[in-house]
């Protein structure tokens, strides 16, 4: 007798021989390689028509994700839905290299069903991700000498099925683990909360957990310590402000939760080499760009 588990594999074996079988996933690259950036680096907000994967192999960064923040090391990989606003800014120390594919496809209605990662939301991130980053850097080859070639064009499809599988298995995983993954509350807590004063005692104490695990764990999941993931946060939030805004060094430093405008420009120069003025003079007269800004409408892409 069959049980739930066995017809669920019949069922996705099924989806997948249709696809191949009627040649139903169309598929779409505007762009597949690696990419390495100096320290300090930031890309600015931007969105797209096209999902954006990317993994990282060597370095730290920081991805924003529309209000949130997203803290990202060796071997993490993010995943970026269509219209989603986000930007990205490299740790201070060490430059940062990454493998990145941006694509479109369609797909049949079954494979949405079946295939959490074609469920839209804002973004997924994933934590020892070697499969995948061997997956888009297969595509990677086979997108750059696919022209005239049946051959390498099939296996770049049958590699983005794989892509597309291993993908929806994380997503599952991290369904699974969410409950017991108190760091992401913590994040969460920070990312809401920066202009406040926030120790690590006083997080352990709130989430019933202790000071050394917190560190731990950010060291661990992150690459960088909570202090320092709170230092980024509220630079960013800063550089924003100063950017943006007409609010004096001082107001600015109240509101991103430095104790003193002295502090804040001392350390707002440790990390991006100016002073928040030199910063903010650097973009007067200037608007920020939104590179790709589109209106989201309703289609099937991944």
């Amino acid at each position: 007798m069959i049980n739930e588990k066995e017809r669920r594999m019949e069922r996705l074996e099924q989806i997948i021989a249709q696809i191949l079988s009627e040649d139903s996933l169309k598929l779409t690259i505007r762009n597949a390689g690696i990419f390495r950036f100096s320290a300090s680096y930031r890309f600015e907000k931007h969105n797209h028509k096209e999902i954006e994967i990317v993994y990282i192999k060597s370095g730290h960064c920081i991805m924003g994700v529309c209000e949130k923040f997203v803290p990202l090391q060796e071997r993490d990989c993010i995943v970026l839905y269509p219209g989603v606003p986000h930007w990205f800014f490299v740790d201070k120390n060490e430059s940062c290299k990454i493998a990145q594919l941006e694509s479109c496809a369609s797909v049949p209605e079954a494979v949405e069903e079946e295939f959490p990662i074609f469920q839209y939301r804002q973004f997924h991130k994933f934590s020892d991700c070697e499969i995948i980053r061997e997956l888009m850097e297969g595509i990677s080859r086979y997108y750059r000498d696919t022209r005239d070639n049946p051959y390498k064009a099939l296996q770049m499809k049958l590699l983005y099925i794989q892509l597309f599988i291993e993908l929806s298995i994380k997503v599952e995983e991290n369904r699974k683990a969410a409950r017991h993954n108190k760091l992401n509350d913590i994040i969460n807590y920070i990312n809401e909360n920066y202009a406040y004063d926030i120790q690590v005692e006083v997080l352990a104490e709130q989430f019933g957990i202790s000071s050394r695990y917190i560190r731990k764990c950010f060291q661990k999941e992150a690459g960088i310590s909570c202090s320092q993931y709170l230092t980024s946060v509220r630079l960013e939030k800063a550089k924003e402000m100063l950017w943006q805004s007409s609010k004096t060094v001082t107001e600015i430093a109240t509101l991103t939760g430095f104790n003193s405008s002295q502090y804040f420009s001392r350390v707002f120069r440790q990390y991006t080499g100016r002073t928040p003025l030199e910063y903010r003079n650097m973009w007067r007269g200037n608007r920020a760009e939104e590179r790709y800004m589109i209106e989201l409408e309703k289609e099937n892409w991944i």
